[in-house]
């Protein structure tokens, strides 16, 4: 308006400004509706609803960051925005539950609930890749994985949690493959490894390894020569790609970090020996947030090296 007289120009406060957030309290306000249209929408929701996402947002972001530092690398990246969710233990809980909430509302076959996540790549100097996948080993459907590891004892039992799913999800004849094997190869000596088919398993292949038990006489070796024996028999069927759990940290009460040195350590060394090797890919298959944790930081010392 002219300086003669009349109304001066007023600015608009939005409604985010009054409540002191940054994401868009009318947009959320409008999701709200949308979302729920027979129920009335209290004031103070849309604000709500715009401060928690501001809030987790911010907290994802952070632990994002720390992962691309983590990495060496100076961007971040949907990857590790997806690390920063599985290395945290409350975040990867609620996604896990969102997830479980997706596959009891599905009723397709290969939805993401069944699948897996790829949160880490590197490369090792001979070409082949070391790939981070969060999911369960025996949850690997749609993924080319030619052969995965199970880790058991002398008997090639199938009791423990891995074991079991394995049995239930490979039925009868993978079952039977598994007992001829004990029949044909006898029981496992420390560090031994034997192959049986995959029937009804995400995987041509299943290698079983017997892992020594921490605090054995020269354990850390012997888990080296695990590794190293069931990498052997994948160049023996001509194999590309191989899966891994973390071996040892489970019933056999490796200190996660130490098996995580000793898995890294054996592979790069069985590479290097070997030079012809017909494996291109190795993943490492975790589900637990701190083992996830380790791996990422015992690969990027991997990497460096």
């Amino acid at each position: 308006m002219s300086s003669r007289g009349g109304k001066k120009k007023s600015t608009k406060t939005s409604r985010s400004a009054k409540a002191g957030v940054i994401f868009p309290v009318g947009r959320m306000l409008r999701y709200i509706k949308k979302g729920h249209p027979k129920y009335r929408i209290g004031v103070g929701a849309p604000v709500y609803m715009a401060a928690v996402l501001e809030y987790l947002t911010a907290e994802i972001l952070e632990l994002a960051g720390n992962a691309a530092r983590d990495n060496k690398k100076g961007r971040v990246t949907p990857r590790h925005i997806l690390l920063a969710v599985a290395n945290d233990e409350e975040l990867n809980q609620k996604q896990g539950e969102v997830s479980k909430a997706a596959s009891a509302d599905s009723t397709t076959e290969g939805t993401p609930a069944d699948g897996f996540t790829v949160l880490s790549t590197k490369s090792l100097f001979l070409g082949q890749k070391l790939n981070l996948i969060h999911s369960e080993i025996s949850n690997l459907a749609g993924f080319e994985v030619e052969a995965i590891i199970n880790p058991t004892n002398a008997d090639i039992d199938l009791k423990d949690d891995l074991g079991n799913t394995l049995e239930k999800k490979g039925g009868k004849e993978f079952v039977e493959a598994v007992l001829e094997l004990r029949k044909k190869n006898g029981p496992l000596e420390v560090a031994g490894a034997a192959v049986s088919a995959g029937h009804g398993l995400p995987a041509k292949f299943v290698i079983h390894c017997n892992s020594p038990v921490w605090g054995a006489d020269k354990c850390e070796e012997l888990l080296e020569k695990t590794v190293k024996n069931c990498l052997a028999l994948a160049d023996d069927k001509k194999l590309k790609s191989i899966a891994f759990p973390s071996i040892g940290s489970g019933r056999n009460g490796f200190p996660k970090q130490t098996a995580a040195q000793l898995i890294l350590k054996a592979i790069s060394n069985y590479f290097v020996s070997t030079m012809s090797s017909s494996i291109k890919t190795v993943y490492f298959v975790l589900f637990d947030s701190e083992s996830i944790g380790i791996y990422v930081q015992e690969m990027a010392k991997l990497d460096a090296n």
